[in-house]
């Protein structure tokens, strides 16, 4: 039961993941990253596609959750590893997946 609990917990936070990047999507202002840091529309060269590549961060992001929620019902300890992965190297690797994003779509 309680390896259930957490596995719905994964999901749940999955599930806001892939509801933000598909907001971010459909969103015709640039979308935000960061807390707090709006994006003006004038600093991004196309914003239909600087949406879409958050949006798609955003859904890669969920991906090691729903992984470590079905890992978390078979082997809890691999789920454990998987979630501190991601909590510890994803935050590193989302930081460096956009500023390549900003690189691409920002105006210079």
């Amino acid at each position: 039961m309680e390896n259930l609990t957490s596995s719905i917990i994964l999901w749940l936070g999955a599930l806001i993941f892939i509801a933000v990047g598909i907001y971010a999507v459909k969103r015709e202002k640039p979308m935000w990253l960061w807390g707090g840091s709006a994006v003006p529309e004038s600093m991004v060269k196309d914003v239909k596609a600087y949406n879409r590549a958050i949006g798609k961060m955003w859904l890669a992001c969920s991906v090691p959750l729903l992984i470590s929620g079905v890992a978390v019902l078979i082997f809890p300890g691999i789920s454990l590893i998987i979630f501190a992965l991601v909590c510890v190297a994803g935050i590193g690797v989302l930081a460096w997946c956009y500023h390549k994003i900003e690189e691409k779509y920002f105006v210079k």
